[in-house]
């Protein structure tokens, strides 16, 4: 009789494997119940933000012309998978003109450069807490110079009560004298390095190389020189 019993409920212990004993936890219902189970990942696929900013350096012709500039970067993307989005990105610089280019008295200058691009990020490896990746993509940047020139000075009321300072200062006044912007397609690739904080929010410094197919213009003796740019910005912020 008790043979008859247990033979029953032993077909039925094994058959329980091929279906509810064979479910496993879901991430939601393991975060609620308070454990994790053993190999389960993170989402692979979510909404990408980075904020960043540091040193800008131009290097070839636009070396030779711009010192060493500073600028910040923002981007927006989505990752497809864990080794692989795409980012949409703002980047913003500033440098001063070289005082060896300006030869004329009291002239001085300025380069802006802002820039749009679309960019595939590779995460090489992206499960370990010091990661490593690949960026690259093209994008529309927008270049602009203006010189300047000392035209004289003027007269300020200056007065600060925390600084215990009332006065009228003089101060010198500049005119622009001459202003070109150019907005030409460009290509950036560089690599990048990321280290955990918390979940998929990383601390990250990446450089990058730019290069800009600039416009052709007529130098004296009759040739033709392009103004292409040529730039390597280097990043610190944070992603996710």
């Amino acid at each position: 009789m008790r043979l008859k019993t247990v033979l029953p409920l032993a077909l039925l212990a094994f058959t329980v494997p091929g279906g509810a004993r064979a479910q496993t936890v879901s991430g939601t219902d393991a975060d609620t119940a308070g454990f994790t189970t053993q190999g389960m990942e993170l989402p692979e696929q979510h909404y990408m933000f980075n904020v960043g900013g540091g040193l800008s350096f131009p290097i070839s012709d636009a070396g030779d012309r711009f010192e060493t500039g500073g600028g910040f970067q923002l981007g927006a993307g989505y990752q497809f998978h864990r080794s692989f989005g795409l980012m949409a990105e703002f980047f913003y610089s500033g440098y001063d003109i070289r005082p060896e280019v300006l030869t004329g008295a009291g002239v001085d200058g300025n380069h802006y450069m802002q820039y749009g691009s679309l960019n595939a990020v590779w995460n090489v490896i992206p499960r370990s807490p010091l990661g490593f990746y690949v960026i690259a993509g093209p994008g529309l940047y927008y270049r602009k110079v203006e010189l300047t020139q000392l035209a004289g000075v003027a007269t300020i009321p200056y007065c600060d009560p925390w600084l215990y300072y009332c006065a009228t200062d003089v101060v010198p006044v500049s005119e622009i004298i001459g202003s070109r912007s150019s907005t030409d397609f460009g290509l950036s690739g560089g690599v990048g390095v990321t280290l955990k904080i918390n979940g998929d929010l990383r601390l990250y410094v990446e450089g990058r190389y730019h290069y800009i197919f600039g416009s052709s213009f007529d130098v004296a003796g009759g040739d033709t020189r392009k103004a292409t740019g040529q730039y390597i910005p280097v990043n610190f912020g944070i992603r996710y």
